[in-house]
């Protein structure tokens, strides 16, 4: 059996605290707490099975539970909803108002958690690939595993690095020498061409020696097809214009070496989503018969909105959701509590339907959602915007509003100043994901029947009852809400990458290839799933036989359709921060009314809609502004920690970025 001599658990131990000052690793050393309490150095650790099975699954730490939105200062969640557009938060003291208030700067503790912690996670899982051959306890053939498992890891961290702050530093596997001068542990960020190309080939090494799918006790490990599926994401992000030849950036270079960091050779601009494209096409010729995308029948019919509702709820997960690709399990109940409303009098079951909604859409974002037919509101026909407090004839309903293929699931009931008119005949995604006043709560077999929500000032979750429990916007987010309310919701995950996702991803590329007719059926392939018509040439049906909707058969008129159904499709799992960087359109000056709404103006700043909450019915229903965002050039990247900066000579800021 080898041991690690003296010698070299202290290089070990000099080399891990070099990267520790190198990359702003302050905190970090070569111990770590493989049990809770329990402290095990490298050698007690891999010569035992068992502890070298519980280091592994101490690297996994550091794949983010995005549903602890509230706690990101202390988890490895992020502000990807309420530092975008799609949430307001209630609750003082978030990160994600901080940051879309643009109070936010290079020195800010908690903008700097993610770099530092996910470098902890490729420290540790570097370690964990140079000795996991030290147990011999465990068979080649699963030591072999274990180590792919790690690389996947460590590429997944790397990638997560790159999306928010753009090119970093590769570390290197082998550990430092102790005779190392402090001037070569200083490092150079690398530039994004070798990010991508070190972790298409992290990627690709890591899937090669994984299994195609982990399922049961392993659901949750990173496999082959996961690593086959992110690889094609971070291709994605590198073919974007945030990264591909963005002329804002030529001058980020290394002040040293005077590296340029990101692309702008023009000739080469295709070629990157020629690789994207190339890639996402190798996952769906591997995998497209091992996932799908999730359908549930009523009535013997799709049921488009019970379809998306479980696949998105958080609580269906493992063998029979074959529509997620990775996910992140949980034991906590947060996101069940923060995604019911606070319903008071409704006690029931030990308060299960009593919550704390404080994430609140605006209108912007229901603004979004199609109509029934698959239109934009804007195209309707019978949408009438107003000013000011609307009068009656924009109210009400005249019969209960139920779904179209399960006749007793009623969205809101008759009424004539509860609901806005706008607010029916909506795709089935609208009411899975949004929780408007006078809709009727997800669980129907209460004690008091079905439960009306009522978010207006003196409405049941309304300010007046619920104070910071009620939405700001006179919106709630729904999705992931239990049905069941709060009761028995511990048990859930965080779904990372899902088949609908890839799909509109693969659309992206094949728009950029001039494959445009491909393009759209992949959207359609998601469109028909949320019970909408797809587009097509004038006079063809889709697959669910309704009508297609003509479009401009352009690569403008193409890509609009793919990003607006992905701000739908995925709202509030994690990519509208992310995507309208990518794109570059964070800024746009006036709204399109295919990202943002022509009325909005700023992009991911300016100013903000919803309903006046602190007042009842009619005047609540007046659009106005409740919040007032910036977004800057600058905001399109975190800034690199302000101490990385100050500290090491090499390391260039990201633009606009300044060191204190």
């Amino acid at each position: 059996m080898v041991l690690l001599s003296k010698n070299m658990k202290n290089i070990f131990k000099k080399g891990t605290l070099a990267l520790c000052l190198a990359v702003g690793l302050n905190s970090c050393n070569d111990f770590f707490d493989a049990i809770p309490g329990q402290q095990y150095d490298l050698e007690d650790t891999f010569t035992n099975r068992a502890k070298t099975e519980q280091y592994l699954n101490n690297v996994y730490n550091y794949v983010p539970d995005e549903t602890l939105e509230r706690s990101a200062r202390n988890t490895m969640s992020g502000i990807w909803t309420t530092g975008s557009l799609e949430c307001k938060l209630s609750w003082d003291g978030n990160n994600g108002s901080e940051w879309a208030s643009g109070a936010t700067y290079a020195g800010s503790s908690w903008i700097n958690f993610w770099y530092i912690e996910y470098y902890k996670g490729i420290s540790r899982a570097s370690t964990f690939i140079m000795n996991v051959d030290r147990c011999l306890e465990a068979s080649a053939a699963q030591r072999k595993q274990w180590k792919a498992q790690a690389r996947a890891l460590r590429a997944f961290y790397y990638f997560m690095i790159f999306r928010s702050y753009g090119p970093f530093v590769i570390l290197g596997e082998e550990p430092i020498p102790l005779d190392i001068s402090t001037s070569e542990l200083l490092k150079e960020r690398n530039s994004v061409d070798e990010c991508v190309d070190f972790m298409v080939k992290e990627f690709d090494d890591a899937a090669n020696d994984l299994p195609d799918r982990y399922d049961g006790s392993n659901l949750g490990r990173i496999d082959r097809a996961a690593c086959k599926a992110f690889k094609a994401k971070m291709l994605l992000y590198a073919a974007s214009p945030l990264f591909n030849c963005n002329a804002d950036y030529a001058g980020i270079v290394n002040p040293e070496s005077g590296k340029q960091l990101f692309p702008q050779d023009k000739s080469q601009e295709r070629a990157k989503w020629e690789a994207a494209r190339s890639a996402y096409k190798d996952f769906f010729d591997e995998f497209g018969n091992t996932f799908s995308l999730y359908t549930e029948k009523s009535n013997g019919k799709t049921d488009f909105y019970e379809s998306y509702r479980k696949v998105t709820s958080g609580v269906f997960y493992g063998a029979d959701n074959k529509e997620q690709i990775f996910i992140r399990l949980a034991d906590h109940d947060m996101r069940a509590y923060e995604t019911t409303p606070y319903h008071k009098g409704f006690d029931d079951n030990n308060g299960a339907l009593r919550g704390g909604l404080g994430f609140g859409v605006p209108q912007e974002m229901v603004d979004l959602y199609f109509m029934k037919d698959g239109r934009r509101i804007v195209d309707d026909e019978n949408y009438k915007e107003y000013t000011g407090v609307p009068s009656s004839d924009y109210l009400g309903w005249s019969t209960d509003y139920n779904d179209v293929v399960v006749s007793d699931r009623t969205y809101f009931k008759a009424n004539s100043d509860k609901t806005l008119k706008q607010w029916a005949d909506r795709e089935p995604r609208f009411y899975t994901n949004i929780t408007f006043n006078g809709s009727t709560w997800l669980k129907t077999d209460t004690p008091r029947g079905k439960v009306t929500t009522e978010l207006t000032f003196n409405g049941n979750s309304g300010y007046a009852n619920a104070n910071w429990d009620a939405p700001y916007t006179g919106y709630g987010m729904r999705k992931m809400a239990p049905k069941e309310g709060r009761s028995g919701a511990n048990r859930h995950c965080a779904t990372l990458l899902r088949l609908a996702d890839m799909y509109l991803g693969y659309a992206e590329t094949l728009s950029a290839c001039e494959q445009r007719d491909e393009a759209i059926r992949y959207v359609n392939k998601v469109r028909a799933r949320a019970g909408i018509p797809g587009y097509g040439k004038t006079g063809t049906t889709d697959e669910n036989g309704f009508v297609c909707i003509p479009y401009e058969d352009t690569r403008d008129g193409v890509d609009k359709r793919i990003r607006r159904e992905r701000l739908v499709e995925l709202m509030f799992e994690w990519n509208h921060f992310f995507d309208v960087r990518r794109w570059k359109v964070a800024d746009m000056a006036v709204g399109d009314d295919w990202i943002y709404p022509k009325y909005h103006k700023g992009g991911e700043g300016g100013a903000i809609h919803g309903m006046a909450f602190r007042s009842d019915a009619p005047a609540f229903f007046e659009k106005v502004v409740v919040e007032t965002r910036t977004f800057l050039t600058k905001h399109y990247l975190f800034p690199i920690p302000d101490e990385d900066v100050r500290r090491n000579p090499k390391m260039v800021q990201n633009l606009g970025w300044t060191t204190e």
